[in-house]
């Protein structure tokens, strides 16, 4: 088996997965904007009803009902942005966690529907369910989202097996993924023998950097796959720095001072936020 491409497959994985953060991103505005209109709700009937030009627009008691039970629906999404987001520490194996767990808030969501919920709302919910769906299949595309959850030291290879339950297509992707660490099987059977580690408390990238020795051949394929970004964020966020680096008076810069500079901006930047964790 031949050597993961890191770079190439960082392309791969924000190309894909831009669209998905950015339907978050989404979802995160409008959370914000309903749940500051359920705070106001009374203020803005008030105003609303001294207006004749409003009067069209004002909202009824199933109306702010309807609103209230969306707002509670999107608190989901907001929390796996924030999940997305992060990028402290490697959380490409928890992406299929934060799909399912999606899909799974709003399968509950649909069977707690009230019977007289307006059928916009149970047909929102289902587009919704649908195009999650569209995504997660998208994750069966590339191994490299089953091999980060194989060599998370976080999540036995067990509990992999029962989260697949009994989805032949997830169980299939499964075995497919470890025939092809077929060249590592041994230390691949010796690491699936420890103990799972926390977790909140162990970041794999380190994990494995510390066993190297033990585990020469795993532990290069695990600093590869787990240095691919589970989304855009972090290089959205370059992006932005360099627009602040590259300023209309500063446009002529050299490719190599420009490098140089958004190293020591993020050198910079890991420095001070060390010293505020202490």
């Amino acid at each position: 088996m031949s050597k993961p491409d890191g770079l190439q497959h960082i392309k791969c994985f924000i190309s894909k997965q831009i669209h998905f953060y950015l339907l978050l991103a989404r979802f995160t505005h409008c959370i914000c904007v309903s749940g500051h209109a359920l705070d106001y709700c009374d203020v803005i009937d008030n105003f609303v009803a001294k207006n004749r030009e409003l009067r069209s627009l004002e909202l009824s008691t199933a109306d702010w009902d309807a609103i209230a039970l969306v707002t509670k629906w999107l608190k989901s999404f907001r929390s796996a942005t924030t999940q997305m987001s992060t990028t402290k520490c490697s959380m490409l194996s928890s992406t299929h966690a934060i799909f399912r767990g999606l899909q799974e808030d709003i399968r509950n969501s649909l069977a707690e529907l009230p019977d007289g919920a307006p059928v916009k709302l149970k047909t929102s919910l289902m587009k919704a369910h649908r195009k999650l769906s569209d995504y997660y299949t998208k994750l069966d595309e590339s191994l490299y989202y089953i091999w980060s959850s194989l060599l998370d030291p976080r999540i036995s290879y067990q509990g992999l097996l029962a989260d697949c339950g009994d989805d032949i297509s997830l169980k299939s992707h499964l075995e497919l993924a470890k025939e092809r660490l077929t060249a590592h099987i041994n230390e691949l059977e010796e690491f699936w023998k420890l103990p799972q580690e926390d977790f909140e408390n162990c970041d794999p990238v380190q994990w494995w950097a510390g066993r190297r020795a033990q585990f020469p051949g795993l532990s290069r394929y695990a600093r590869d796959i787990f240095s691919i970004p589970g989304s855009a964020v972090a290089v959205e966020r370059i992006f932005s720095g360099g627009r602040d680096t590259i300023s209309l008076r500063r446009a002529s810069l050299q490719p190599e001072t420009i490098r140089t500079l958004m190293l020591v901006k993020q050198q910079l930047r890991l420095t001070q936020s060390a010293i505020q964790e202490i």
